[in-house]
């Protein structure tokens, strides 16, 4: 039975409360061991009072039944199974599927033994149908009343549901457990640091391992690690802090002091806060030593394979210089000997073999390491065919090839290295040279449009087999190898070919039908516009006389050479001593110098320099094993007026002789 009482001043500390104030006044409460609430003891009016006037959840039980009352707040966490039926039930009889848990405390409470406070309780209860894992901070106050059994009338529970809260918190500690997994399974190393100051807030396994500590958190990176401060990490940090921009180091060493110094591969990002500044810094790295010492230990394989191969080339550079001697000797004196000539042509196209051999052994190594720096300038497509031609006479005659050279009126320009077109447009002849039978034929092509200049090599040689054609440019490849490997060269000419044509911007391309075939190479380069030529004089060589002083210790070269000389009609004397050098040069009176740099009591330079103090007017040729760039600088350097690599081809020598030396001091 529902009865509503009457406005009366007994009842006041019933009114108000909304919803459940209303609800309260409402219920019988004679039918409850309450009784008539005009007869409620004073304590229990008291807290029915608090109760219905605050916005905070709460519950109140009374007697030893207790009784409940709860108000509007309190209502809301009930569910449609409490609320309202709850109202006026026994404690027990609502919360039975929980009482287990709370029984212990009420019981606490209402033996005068005071308070209980519990935070983030789980709970399981049903609400609206469905038992659910609920989290709840809550109190248990006694509410005192002397007439009651141990001085305890009821008990006021005051409770916020944390659920939400609580499932939270659960979320982030199972993420940052996850992140940290993540952090430290990472095979980087990795941290987290707080501040302007660089607080350690988190670090992984590997980055505890790298520094051999593991007390670190909450500390500062100057305390922990302060050496490195004199390596400058920490002012890269404070800069990473105040700029908010990320760093990046490659290949930086890092020293410990209780450890071998390392190198690492790192990583400073800022981190932002909500409010867009920067709060922290993420280091994030790889221990990059066994790289750095691999890469290492290569440039030292590199240079020394670089040293060994310039080595190599000088020690093979001066027996082929006597040779190459001969074979102009036998070519030039036995004009009505066939047999002498052919030796002498024979000789000639196997040191310019050897020699081309050793070039490119050098040149994939230069290319390789970026040390060739091109010498760009208008150049004709025309005169580099023409050179190449003229380099390769001898070898296209022994095997009587038929050379067909397709030229154009406009003969197109590109911007490059006259000296290494010409050497890219050799090899590629070469390479026809090599692979056409005797009798064959070479077709050279120079094209060229307002933006493309081409050279194009075609032949009707043994061809190249499709599969081949992609991997012709690649280092050591070679098509078409026998046995007697009596067309093969090293497998390096093509590759450079490719790697200067590169440099100069443009691309060489290949294509055969097949094996038998034939084959054809084009070089293709950006076109330039004809240049302006300034018009020349005609200046023809003369067979000019010279005194000349062949210094070399190789007796078999300097013999060979001033022979040679000798036989062109120049007065020449040699000297395989620097001592013998010098004294040759007060008493013969030398115009020009032929000298070997690698002598055995003072080197060539150093007698360069001797013969310049003691007259600057001679004519200085540094006639040497060593062809380095290097070499060819400290050359002239040291005042050398040319440098020539043996063996050197006698026409070259002969265009310097021809020269008056005032127009080269000049």
């Amino acid at each position: 039975m529902v009865q509503e009482f009457t406005a009366n001043t007994q009842l006041n500390f019933m009114s108000g409360g909304g919803e459940m104030g209303a609800r309260i006044r409402a219920y019988d409460w004679n039918t409850t061991p309450l009784g008539n609430p005009e007869d409620w003891p004073q304590p229990l009016k008291t807290s029915l009072r608090l109760l219905l006037s605050t916005g905070h959840p709460m519950l109140l039980w009374w007697g030893k039944e207790l009784i409940q009352f709860y108000n509007d707040p309190y209502s809301l966490t009930l569910g449609s199974e409490r609320h309202p039926s709850s109202m006026g039930q026994r404690g027990r009889e609502c919360w039975e599927e929980i009482w287990t848990q709370i029984e212990p405390q009420i019981t606490r409470v209402m033996s005068g033994n005071g308070h209980t406070w519990n935070e983030n309780q789980l709970l399981l209860i049903t609400r609206n149908g469905k038992r659910e894992e609920m989290y709840w901070t809550y109190s248990y106050s006694p509410v005192d009343d002397p007439s009651a059994e141990c001085g305890v009338g009821g008990l006021l529970v005051i409770a916020t549901e944390t659920t939400e809260h609580v499932l939270a918190e659960q979320r982030m500690k199972i993420a940052e457990a996850r992140w940290r997994s993540l952090f430290d399974q990472a095979p980087s190393f990795m941290c987290v640091l707080q501040g302007p100051e660089h607080y350690f807030e988190y670090a992984n396994r590997n980055y505890l391992e790298m520094l051999n500590q593991q007390d670190i958190l909450g500390k500062k990176v100057i305390d922990v690690i302060p050496e490195v401060a004199s390596q400058g990490f920490i002012t890269l940090l404070d800069e990473v802090y105040k700029s908010g921009k990320s760093h990046h180091g490659v290949a930086v060493p890092l020293s410990f002091s209780t450890k071998e110094p390392i190198y690492v591969d790192f990583i400073y990002q800022p981190i932002s806060a909500p409010d867009g500044k920067v709060s922290g810094v993420l280091v994030e790295g790889t221990n990059v030593t066994e790289r750095v010492m691999a890469n290492k230990s290569l440039q030292e394989e590199d240079r020394r394979k670089d040293e060994f191969l310039a080595m190599l080339a000088h020690e093979l550079r001066n027996p082929l210089a006597p040779i190459r001697n001969v074979s102009e000797m036998l070519t030039q004196s036995a004009q009505q000997d066939d047999k002498l000539q052919n030796i002498g042509n024979i000789l000639a196209r196997q040191v310019t073999h050897m020699t081309h051999l050793m070039d490119d052994l050098l040149d994939i190594s230069r290319i390789s390491q970026n040390r060739i720096t091109l010498q760009h300038e208008p150049v004709s497509l025309f005169s580099v065919v023409n050179v190449a031609l003229e380099s390769l006479h001898s070898a296209i005659v022994a095997k009587n090839h038929h050379i067909d050279l397709i030229d154009i009126e406009l003969r197109p320009y590109v911007s490059g290295d006259m000296t290494r077109l010409v050497q890219c447009v050799t090899n590629i002849i070469n390479n026809a040279v090599k692979y056409t039978p005797t009798g064959g034929k070479i077709t050279i092509q120079i094209a060229g449009t307002s933006n493309l200049a081409e050279i194009i090599v075609s032949d009707n040689g043994c061809g190249i087999a499709p599969a081949m054609q992609n991997e012709v440019f690649e280092l050591f490849t070679q098509a078409n190898q026998t046995l007697d490997r009596s067309q093969g060269g090293l497998g390096i000419g093509l590759n450079i070919v490719q790697r200067l044509v590169h440099m100069h911007g443009g691309d060489v391309i290949v294509y055969s039908e097949g094996l038998g075939c034939g084959s054809r190479f084009s070089i293709r380069l950006p076109s330039i516009a004809s240049p302006k030529l300034a018009k020349q004089e005609p200046n023809p060589l003369q067979n000019t006389l010279r005194r000349i002083l062949v210094v070399d210790d190789n007796t078999d070269s300097a013999d060979t050479m001033a022979e040679l000389l000798t036989f062109q009609g120049h007065d020449v004397r040699t000297a395989y001593t620097a001592r013998h050098a010098l004294k040759s040069v007060d008493d013969f009176d030398p115009e020009i110098v032929l000298l070997d740099i690698g002598l055995p009591d003072m080197n060539g330079y150093e007698v360069a320099e001797k013969i310049i103090h003691k007259n600057n007017k001679r004519l200085l040729v540094a006639l040497t094993g060593y062809g380095q760039a290097e070499d060819v600088r400290k050359a002239k350097a040291v005042g050398f007026n040319f440098h020539f690599t043996k063996p050197v081809n006698l026409a070259e020598l002969s265009k310097v002789f021809s020269t008056p030396v005032s127009d080269i001091m000049d």
